[in-house]
């Protein structure tokens, strides 16, 4: 029994860990779905706004809800049994209470039904009812709905902003985290002290296996060591400082990216215009320097 409840609870161990790999992989695929998580972090920076403007809605409609059931309370008491049963089928239906009243006053900004539908049994009520229907139509449309969406906009534009700072935040510590890394490769590497990494001292540190995992974490290629110790070393003089390191780390770090490739190619359309501009100015004094040539030998043809 003993071995089967630590069996139990290493499986339980096990499934928690996995799950929480899961939610790792579900943070690190949410940073790159921006559309995605912006909208999920406005709906919930928003349940506070919402919450409140049911209550708002809610107390608009209540109100408006008691005066249109005040004048049809008052329509039945007058007309007694003299009333249309259509009309009085459609008031009981629509505005037959609080809540009726209510759920019709909701439907009527929202698409649920027609308010001009709504509005026809009222017309039998009095004009009054049919003035304040009409006003509240007016006053939620034009008025309170524009302004619950404007604050969802605003709320959602104030998001976007905090999720661009954050981006900014993320990728600024990211980039201080590689900084601090390559500088300390470079410390270790550096064994004499010196401020300077040899090509003897780079190859050595890199025999380590710990060592060319930690650079492949580094997004850095290292198998053509001597190639990247070229690379790293921009002013030829097979040593390699600190500040020529980490430039040409962050310069090889990853695969190479579009701006890398198009900065090759112009490099290479201005060189091959170079090479074109000087083999024909070199044609050119070729071919003075022949006709120099051809008319001395002319010239010494005739003095002989």
């Amino acid at each position: 029994q003993g071995d089967s409840r630590i069996s139990s609870v290493s499986i339980v161990r096990v499934m928690r860990f996995f799950r929480f790999a899961r939610l790792l992989r579900v943070s690190r695929i949410m940073r790159h779905m921006g559309s995605l998580r912006t909208l999920l972090f406005a709906l919930a920076d928003s349940l506070v706004s919402l919450a409140w403007c049911a209550v708002f809605l809610s107390s608009v409609m209540y109100v408006f809800a008691v005066f249109i059931l005040y004048g049809v309370t008052d329509y039945f008491e007058s007309q007694g049994s003299g009333i249309d049963e259509e009309v009085a089928f459609e008031l009981r239906a629509k505005w037959g209470g609080v809540y009726r009243s209510m759920v019709s006053l909701f439907m009527a900004i929202s698409g649920g039904a027609d308010w001009s539908d709504l509005l026809w049994p009222l017309r039998f009520v009095s004009e009054a009812n049919e003035i304040i229907f009409i006003v509240y139509i007016f006053f939620m449309l034009a008025g309170v709905m524009n302004i619950i969406m404007g604050s969802f906009v605003a709320t959602t534009t104030q998001i976007i902003e905090q999720d661009r700072d954050a981006i900014v935040k993320y990728e600024t510590e990211r980039f201080r985290t590689y900084m601090s890394r390559i500088k300390q490769f470079f410390k270790e590497a550096d064994t004499d002290k010196s401020g300077k990494l040899s090509w003897e001292e780079f190859n050595r540190y890199l025999q380590d296996e710990k060592v060319k995992a930690y650079f492949q974490a580094l997004d850095l290629d290292i198998t053509q060591a001597n190639l990247l110790f070229s690379l790293l070393d921009s002013d030829g003089s097979d040593q390699v400082s600190i500040d020529e390191f980490v430039d040409g780390c962050l310069r090889l770090k990853g695969e190479a990216r579009s701006i890398d490739l198009n900065m090759l190619v112009n490099m290479c359309r201005s060189m091959f215009a170079k090479m074109r501009a000087h083999i024909a100015s070199t044609e050119e004094q070729f071919y003075t320097i022949g006709r120099s040539l051809a008319n001395l030998q002319g010239n010494t043809a005739d003095a002989q």
